[in-house]
């Protein structure tokens, strides 16, 4: 590859904070609440220009793994006091009293609220270039905005990314996976209950029309609630490309092949072939189903999400990894930070530990959402949007501590840490699980 070489420069300092959090998706949102609450001077950077990530710039709104299989809530904290605040703004829908949808621009109203009242500094339209780096640590972040090239300095870092862009940058090791990028839509004008009536007594024409949909590189639509649905208002999930020019196609033998892909969530050639490509796509198959698909005859396209639905890249390596075997096995931690309902398999729940947090080699630095330290398989659940928050939660609660204390993520004792999180509502054990 050709190269240039960049001039040396003396880079502006734009914050000093006591903990920053990079990304402000629904795990950075919530890390950065818990770090302010705790008291810490706190700053927050996000690449576009609200909070929420894929709950609201990428519309994936059903919110998965909050409820056990039982019915009982094992998720409380920031991120039962999210869907608190949805309630309380008219923001929540409910298939059932354990399947919640979140609106996604309420959302964005109201992970501002929270970051505001707890006193973060948020810093919009700032993209993590680089980890900046001091005897081997991180200790903080260079970004560039609108403003130029800045610095951000902290005592700890969390890395919210979604991708562990400041991890990998910091030379921390990791794992890669890749799993199908979507592209989500609003739409509005659609009848559900004609449209499910047709699936149900037409299920073989049903059947013909998706296989023509799919001979002409078409998406599936399955309208998912949303506070508006009874004027007509959905949103749906675009499961994505498994590769370039390849199918959209939904293999039902196995939930994990099902999403398995082979685009990559950090090349940039990937990336742009994936958004306009599923933006193609989706504008032709909402032509045919409003040719074709009774329920749809009025269906009007509100919104293509501008943020893609990726699922998976980076998972840095941590102390531990969180595998499928502990899972299946619901294994409890001696240093367990937050549950997670199963939702794609058993009937229990999935304990995480605080060392899926912490990176196995570089200090200064935790971990949140997606990049976590899990296998492929465990992935699948702990890259969904509550869990997202409860990893952000108690990675920002650690932040605060290790900050306070002067130690390092790997040496803060668990019991400071269980303290915090019983004091913030969160659940951390079965046993606390709310019927």
């Amino acid at each position: 590859m050709k190269t240039i070489q960049e001039p040396a420069r003396e880079i502006p300092v734009l914050d000093e904070v006591d903990v920053l959090v990079v990304g402000g998706g629904p795990a950075g949102y919530c890390a950065a609440v818990a770090a302010a609450r705790q008291g810490s001077r706190t700053a927050l950077v996000e690449r576009y220009g609200c909070l929420g990530g894929l709950a609201t710039g990428g519309l994936v709104l059903y919110m998965d793994g909050i409820f056990d299989r039982t019915g009982r809530r094992v998720m409380g904290g920031l991120c039962w006091e999210s869907m608190e605040r949805l309630q309380d703004v008219g923001g929540l829908a409910q298939d059932s009293p354990t399947r919640l949808h979140v609106d996604s621009e309420w959302l964005q109203v109201v992970a501002d609220s929270m970051c505001h009242d707890a006193g973060v500094h948020l810093w919009f339209h700032a993209w993590a270039a680089a980890a900046y780096m001091d005897e081997g640590r991180v200790a903080g972040a260079i970004v560039e905005t609108k403003s130029g090239r800045q610095a951000i300095l902290a005592d700890i870092c969390i890395d919210a990314t979604g991708d562990g862009d400041l991890a990998a940058n910091a030379d921390a090791a990791f794992d890669m996976g890749y799993q199908r990028i979507g592209l989500n839509l609003k739409v509005g004008g659609v009848s559900r209950d004609a449209w499910r009536a047709f699936n149900d007594e037409e299920p073989e024409r049903a059947r013909e029309l998706m296989r023509a949909l799919l001979d002409q590189g078409g998406v599936p639509m399955r309208p998912a609630t949303t506070p508006h649905s009874d004027m007509g208002v959905y949103w749906i999930n675009i499961l994505g490309l498994d590769e370039r020019d390849g199918t959209t196609d939904h293999p039902a033998d196995d939930l994990h092949a099902m999403f398995e892909g082979k685009l990559s969530a950090i090349d940039v050639h990937d990336l742009s072939y994936a958004q306009y490509e599923l933006r193609q796509r989706i504008a032709r198959s909402l032509a045919f189903y409003k040719e074709n698909i009774p329920g749809f005859e009025d269906v009007r396209l509100l919104a293509i999400a501008p943020q893609l639905g990726v699922r998976e890249s980076r998972r840095i390596r941590g102390i531990v990894e969180l595998t499928s075997s502990d899972v299946r096995a619901e294994r409890a931690f001696a240093d367990t930070i937050g549950l997670h309902g199963l939702s794609f398999a058993g009937g229990g729940v999935i304990n995480v530990p605080y060392r899926c947090l912490v990176p196995e080699a570089v200090d200064g630095l935790l971990t949140a959402g997606r990049c976590v330290s899990t296998d492929h398989w465990t992935m699948q659940a702990l890259r969904l949007i509550p869990p997202a928050m409860v990893t952000g939660e108690a990675a920002g609660v650690a932040a605060a501590l290790c900050a306070s204390e002067g130690c390092q993520p790997r040496d803060l004792p668990y019991e400071a840490l269980a303290a915090g999180l019983a004091e913030a509502d969160v659940i951390v054990t079965p046993a606390e699980a709310v019927s």
